[in-house]
C-alpha cells in the first residue's frame, strides 16, 4: 500500500512539473488574500469540506469553521464541551467521540467522527481531545465519503492542529475548577490545568518549532478523578519557497475512575439516581496510553497546482478494571454488574496525497483535486474477565462477597476483589480494516454567479477478523467496493449571498467486533448513507455577518442494532435492521454587531427516526426517534467587551442551550417501551478581563442555575448507561502571552 502511495504521488507531482512548464509563459493569476478578523468566532474558510482553499460560499454543504477565539470564549479545555453550541451537533456522552450531528450517534469504533488535519486517527479514545492543541475546529455536515472514505453520514469533526509559526510566541495557560451545585459545595470536586505554548523560528527562519504541553488533575462531581498529560513537539522545515515539510509528534496518557454512568429502572427517566450515584467501586480504574505522528508535506508549483501529501500514524493501549452496569432487574432496585477487565491496543496508519489543478476550459474556471488515500488499522480487543452477576436467587441481592449492588443505596466494599470471582466468557478478538480509494473533486465556475462541485470516489475496503483466544478459533475476512458519487450546484446573485443544493453520499463497513445472535462475527453488510441539501449562505456587513441555512434529508441503509443473544453466546449481539432517515432544518449565523459585541447562535430541527425495519414484524421499531437524538435543538453565545473608559479590558459572555426530549433507547419486538430523557436548558456566564495585552483573565460559571438534565446515554448500554450533564461549575483562567 506504502508503494502505490509513493507513486501515485510521484506521478502526481511529474503531472505538476508539466503543468507548471505549460503555465510558465502565461500571465500570473491575481494573487488572493485571506482577510482574517481577529477574534472572529465562526471564520469564513473551511478547508475541511473541500480539502481546498475554498471559501464556505463557494461550498455547496453546511460547514463551519469554529475559531480560537471562539474555544476561549467558551473557556474550555475540551473540545467535547463545544458541541452544545455547534448547530446541529449534539454531545451524548462522557467522550469526545460520544457525539450526534443531524441525529445520527457516532461512538469510540467510528474512527472517522473525529479527525485530526484531515486524517482519522486520536491519541486517546476516551475523554477528549484537548481544545490546547487546536487552531480551530471544523464541522463538515453530511456525508463525505467521496473526499475522506468512510465516513458517518450526519458528518464530521475535525481537528485542525496548532502549527509551527515564523514569528516567536509563548502562551502559559493556568485553570482552577470546582463545583458548587447538585448537593456540593463551593471546592468539592477541585482540580487544575495547566498548559504550556511555544513557537517560533530556529535560526534563519527556514526551520520552525513548536511544543505544545498540557496537563489535567480533577476530581468529577461523580466521586470519580481524571488525570492527563498531552505533549506535541512539531517542525517545519521550509525547504525553499515551494516546499515545507512538517513532522508533529504526540503522546497522551490518561487515568480515570472507571464509570459506566446511571441506569434508568423500567425505562423511566424519573426513576434515575441522584446524579452523583456511582455504581463502581472506589478502586476501579481506566488507563490509557497513546502516540503517534504526522508526517505532511507540500509543494507550490508556478502554474498555480499544489501538491499536498500526508501520513499519520497512531498506536494506543488502554484497559479497564471495575464492574460494568448490565441491567436493572425485575426489583426495579438491584443492579446486576458484571466483573469486567479488559485490555484494547489500536494502531492507525492513513495517508492521504492530492493534487490540486486550477485551470480553464474557454470562460469556465476549475479547481480540480485528484487524489488518493489508504489506511491501516487495527484493534486487538482481549476480554480478560467477563462475569455476570446472578439474576435470581439469593446470591443476586446485594450484600458482603456479591457484585449486584443498590440503585439508590450503593454500598461500596461488599464485591470482592475481581480475580476472586469467574472469568467468565473470554475472546481475545484481533481485526484488521485495509481500505484504499482514488477521488477527485472539482469545483466548476460557470460565470459569476453560476458554479457547480463534482466528486466521484472509487473505494475498496478489506475487513479481516480472527478469534485468538478460545476455541474454536475462528477468521473471517470480507471485502467490498464502492463508487460513490457528490454533486453541487451553486447560485450567487450577488457576492454576499450563496443558493446552493446538493447529493452526497457515504459508506462504512460495519464495526469490527459486531456479532449476530449466533455469535457469528460481523456477517453484516455495509452500512450506506445518501443525502440532499438545499440552502442558502450569506457573507455580508463587510464580513461582520455569516449565516446559512440548510434543509437536508439524509438516509443510511442496513444499519444495526441490539439483540437478545441466543443461550450460551456471550457479549452484545446485534441484528441488521433496516434504514434510518433524518431530515430537517438548520440556521447558524455569527453576527459581529459591533466591533467589540459578537454573537453566534443556532437553532435547528431534527427528525431522525427508524425508516424501515427488515424484521418481522416491524412495529413498533419504524418511526421510533434515533437515540441520543432530539428534535429542537438550539444555543447562544453573546460576548460584550468594555474598549475604552475606566473599565476598558472588561468582558462578558453569557450564552445558553436547549435540547428538548431526548430518546434513550429503541423499542424492540418484545417490548415497547423507550427512555425518553427530559429536554433542558443550559446557561453559562463568563467576565473576562485583559491587563495589559498580556495578562488574561476569565471566570467561567458554568451551567449558572444548577440545571438538572442528561446528556444522552452510552451508545451499547442505551438506559443502562445514562449519561448525567454536570451541575454548577466554576473556572478560573489566567492566560500570559511572553
Amino acid at each position: 500500500m506504502l508503494r502505490s502511495f509513493l507513486i501515485f504521488t510521484a506521478v502526481l507531482v511529474m503531472i505538476g512539473e508539466v503543468r507548471s512548464q505549460e503555465t510558465a509563459s502565461e500571465e500570473q493569476a491575481e494573487e488572493l488574500h485571506t482577510v482574517i478578523v481577529e477574534g472572529k468566532f465562526v471564520s469564513v474558510g473551511a478547508q475541511s469540506a473541500m480539502k481546498q482553499d475554498i471559501s464556505v460560499m463557494d461550498t455547496p454543504y453546511s460547514v463551519a469553521n469554529y475559531s480560537d477565539a471562539f474555544m476561549k470564549a467558551i473557556e474550555t479545555t475540551n473540545i467535547a464541551d463545544l458541541y452544545s453550541y455547534m448547530t446541529g451537533v449534539r454531545r451524548g456522552g462522557v467522550t469526545g467521540y460520544d457525539l450526534s450531528i443531524r441525529g445520527f450517534k457516532n461512538t469510540q469504533a467510528d474512527k472517522s467522527a473525529i479527525m485530526v488535519d484531515g486524517l482519522p486517527g486520536l491519541s486517546g479514545r476516551f475523554g477528549s481531545p484537548p481544545t490546547f492543541a487546536a487552531e480551530n475546529v471544523e464541522v463538515v455536515k453530511g456525508p463525505a465519503s467521496v473526499l475522506y472514505g468512510q465516513a458517518q453520514p450526519g458528518g464530521f469533526v475535525n481537528i485542525v492542529s496548532k502549527k509551527p509559526r515564523e514569528n516567536f510566541g509563548a502562551i502559559i495557560d493556568l485553570r482552577g475548577s470546582t463545583y458548587d451545585g447538585a448537593g456540593m459545595s463551593f471546592g468539592d470536586g477541585a482540580g487544575y490545568n495547566a498548559g504550556f505554548d511555544v513557537t517560533g523560528p530556529i535560526g534563519e527562519g527556514a526551520l520552525l518549532y513548536r511544543l505544545v504541553v498540557e496537563h489535567t488533575d480533577r476530581d468529577t462531581f461523580r466521586h470519580g478523578f481524571e488525570e492527563a498529560s498531552y505533549v506535541s513537539p512539531s517542525l517545519t522545515w521550509n525547504m525553499t519557497e515551494r516546499d515545507s515539510l512538517r513532522a508533529s509528534f504526540e503522546y497522551r496518557r490518561r487515568k480515570n475512575a472507571y464509570d459506566t454512568q446511571l441506569v434508568a429502572p423500567n425505562k423511566d427517566a424519573s426513576l434515575i439516581a441522584d446524579i452523583r450515584t456511582r455504581y463502581q467501586e472506589p478502586g476501579d480504574r481506566q488507563h490509557e496510553e497513546g502516540k503517534g505522528g504526522t508526517l505532511a508535506y507540500s509543494h507550490d508549483f508556478d502554474s498555480g497546482l499544489r501538491l499536498n501529501a500526508a501520513f499519520r500514524s497512531i498506536s494506543t493501549e488502554d484497559s479497564a478494571e471495575g464492574f460494568d452496569n448490565v441491567s436493572v432487574l425485575a426489583d426495579r432496585v438491584t443492579l446486576q454488574r458484571r466483573a469486567r477487565q479488559q485490555l484494547n491496543k489500536r494502531t492507525y496508519n492513513f495517508l492521504d496525497s492530492n493534487l490540486s489543478i486550477p485551470f480553464d476550459t474557454g470562460p469556465i474556471g476549475h479547481k480540480l483535486l485528484v487524489g488518493v488515500n489508504a489506511g491501516v488499522d487495527s484493534t486487538d480487543f482481549e476480554r480478560i474477565q467477563f462475569f455476570n452477576g446472578p439474576t435470581t436467587g439469593p446470591a443476586s441481592l446485594p450484600g458482603p462477597g456479591r457484585i449486584n449492588i443498590n440503585v439508590y443505596d450503593p454500598v461500596y466494599g461488599n464485591a470482592l476483589p475481581l480475580a476472586s470471582y469467574p472469568s467468565g466468557p473470554l475472546n481475545r478478538r484481533y481485526t484488521r480494516n485495509t481500505s484504499t480509494g482514488l477521488y477527485l473533486s472539482d469545483l466548476i465556475t460557470f460565470s459569476e454567479r453560476w458554479k457547480a462541485s463534482v466528486g466521484l470516489r472509487y473505494a475498496r475496503d478489506k475487513q479481516e477478523t480472527e478469534e485468538r483466544k478460545t476455541p474454536p478459533l475462528t477468521s473471517r475476512e470480507t471485502q467490498t467496493s464502492n463508487v460513490l458519487p457528490t454533486a453541487g450546484l451553486m447560485f450567487q446573485p450577488t457576492p454576499a449571498w450563496t443558493l446552493y443544493a446538493s447529493y452526497a453520499t457515504s459508506f462504512v463497513p460495519q464495526a469490527a467486533g459486531v456479532q449476530d445472535a449466533a455469535g457469528r462475527a460481523n456477517p453484516f453488510d455495509p452500512q450506506s448513507g445518501k443525502q440532499i441539501e438545499v440552502g442558502v449562505k450569506a457573507d455580508a456587513l463587510a464580513d461582520r455577518l455569516t449565516a446559512t441555512l440548510a434543509l437536508f434529508d439524509i438516509k443510511r441503509e442496513d444499519t444495526l442494532a441490539p439483540i437478545a443473544c441466543n443461550t450460551g453466546v456471550a457479549g452484545t449481539c446485534s441484528q441488521q435492521v433496516g434504514a434510518e432517515r433524518s431530515k430537517g432544518l438548520e440556521l447558524e449565523l455569527n453576527y459581529s454587531v459591533l466591533e467589540n459585541l459578537q454573537v453566534v447562535a443556532g437553532v435547528a430541527y431534527t427528525d431522525a427516526y427508524i425508516d424501515e425495519s427488515y424484521s418481522a414484524p416491524s412495529a413498533p421499531l419504524v418511526g421510533a426517534q434515533l437515540t441520543n437524538s432530539s428534535l429542537r435543538t438550539a444555543n447562544l453565545w453573546v460576548r460584550y467587551d468594555v474598549v475604552d473608559g475606566p473599565l476598558q479590558g472588561l468582558g462578558i459572555g453569557v450564552g445558553t442551550y436547549y435540547s428538548s426530549e431526548i430518546a434513550g433507547s429503541l423499542p424492540s419486538q418484545n417490548d415497547g417501551r423507550v427512555l425518553m430523557l427530559p429536554g433542558y436548558t443550559v446557561a453559562d456566564l463568563a467576565i473576562y478581563y485583559r491587563l495589559r495585552e498580556r495578562h488574561n483573565f476569565t471566570l467561567k460559571i458554568g451551567n449558572l442555575f444548577d440545571e438538572h438534565y442528561f446528556e444522552g446515554v452510552n451508545s451499547t448500554l442505551n438506559e443502562n448507561g445514562v449519561v448525567p450533564g454536570a451541575p454548577r461549575n466554576m473556572t478560573l483562567s489566567w492566560r500570559v502571552n511572553l
